[in-house]
């Protein structure tokens, strides 16, 4: 039970915050840091795919091809800056930052 309570907070939260475009500038860096440009297309795939709840292990199969060696660290820190913006959500620190 306690596990589907957070599951259900975890979408209610990504939903009501819009986590995916408050994830796009940090990803936006990232991307440049390793391809050395801002690349849009990719930016947006990566944002729309944790809008639609992807799996980190598809995430890191999506992203191998074109990050190759970088993909799983990308991965990793994107899955840490998630779950920190979750944690400013739940704490309702998210709510304070805005305002």
């Amino acid at each position: 039970m306690m596990l589907c309570s957070k599951f259900l907070f975890f979408y209610f939260a990504h939903f009501q915050h819009q986590l995916h475009e408050r994830m796009r500038p940090w990803i936006s860096k990232k991307i440049k840091e390793f391809l050395g440009e801002e690349e849009t297309t990719l930016i947006d795939y990566i944002v729309s795919s944790t809008q639609e709840h992807v799996k980190a292990s598809q995430m890191l199969d999506r992203l191998q091809i074109i990050l190759d060696e970088e993909a799983e660290m990308f991965v990793l820190k994107m899955w840490r800056m998630l779950i920190f913006e979750i944690k400013k959500v739940e704490t309702g620190l998210a709510l304070r930052s805005k305002s």
